[in-house]
């Protein structure tokens, strides 16, 4: 996988300067996601989600359409911003280990 990664890569990237900025533009791209996902944390309450397992309380109608609700909009939103920096980890280091065309 990692070597079609590379192929693809080198015929985008032909010399020593655009391996460069793309690398310092995916970087830019992950520390704004990372500032991005510790805002949407924060916004996010806590819950006691094992604590209605005692009494039984946790099959309500809010317990079962949390996915709705403003919670579950920022466990998706976390979600993505997680894979999305996920993805441009990867991207760098293909990038990063992809000889430079011509060298």
């Amino acid at each position: 996988m990692l070597d079609t990664l590379n192929s693809v890569l080198l015929s985008a990237i032909k010399n020593y300067e655009t391996k460069q900025a793309v690398t310092i533009a995916f970087a830019v791209l992950m520390v704004v996601a990372c500032i991005s996902i510790i805002v949407v944390i924060m916004m996010q309450k806590g819950t006691n989600d094992n604590v209605g397992v005692i009494s039984g309380a946790s099959d309500t109608f809010y317990g079962k359409n949390k996915e709705k609700t403003k919670e579950g909009i920022l466990k998706k939103i976390t979600f993505a911003l997680f894979a999305f920096i996920i993805v441009c980890a990867i991207i760098c280091f293909a990038i990063g280990q992809a000889p430079v065309a011509g060298a």
